[in-house]
């Protein structure tokens, strides 16, 4: 039993990634016009070049022809302004849906999705979770860790911009202050949006 404490304790204290306290993201998820779910982001960093966001979505939808339950689960991480790993999934009515991770190394990255495998010229260095924290003034490509691939990203406006999202309408995201305040997506029964909780 002191054994297992002890390590448990050396453990603790020579794990060389510490992080900070988390900032922390809100979002009241709405369809059809009414709340459905919440969204909470996280992003932790050590102050060393390593960060991490993770997000976590739920939403519980009755309509005219039955009900939806709903949630998605990411987990990103950067070193030195880079993705080396992040991985999603999504769930609906309890069955897995889409579903990806993504490793980075010296050679490249190797995305495995419910679709296959693939491979990315470059460890990405922006994902969908990060454009809730910072507003992407200079950016035209995003990774979706949702997709598990790379998607394209337009300036549309002032403080606003969309995401093509393979198959369907793209995402807009709207920003305030270089805050992200609203996500407009579209879903198999109608527009949703996704507003921060202020």
């Amino acid at each position: 039993m002191k054994a297992i404490r002890l390590f448990w304790i050396s453990l603790f204290l020579f794990t060389p990634v510490h992080f900070l306290p988390a900032q922390t993201l809100t979002y009241t998820v709405e369809l059809l016009g009414m709340h459905t779910g919440d969204m909470v982001l996280n992003k932790f960093s050590t102050g060393q070049g390593v960060s991490r966001f993770t997000m976590h979505t739920s939403a519980d939808v009755n309509y005219l022809f039955g009900r939806i339950t709903a949630s998605f689960d990411s987990d990103i991480r950067y070193k030195d302004g880079r993705i080396y790993f992040a991985q999603a999934k999504n769930v609906r009515n309890g069955e897995k849906g889409r579903f990806s991770e993504l490793r980075c190394s010296a050679s490249g990255c190797e995305v495995e999705t419910n679709r296959g495998k693939a491979t990315l010229r470059t460890n990405p260095s922006w994902c969908i979770a990060r454009l809730f924290f910072e507003e992407p003034t200079k950016e035209t490509e995003v990774y979706s860790e949702d997709w598990g691939q790379i998607l394209t990203l337009k300036k549309i406006g002032a403080g606003r911009y969309q995401v093509n999202i393979p198959g369907d309408k793209p995402n807009e995201y709207r920003y305030e202050s270089g805050r992200m305040v609203e996500l407009i997506t579209h879903t198999s029964i109608g527009k949703a949006r996704v507003l921060l909780k202020r």
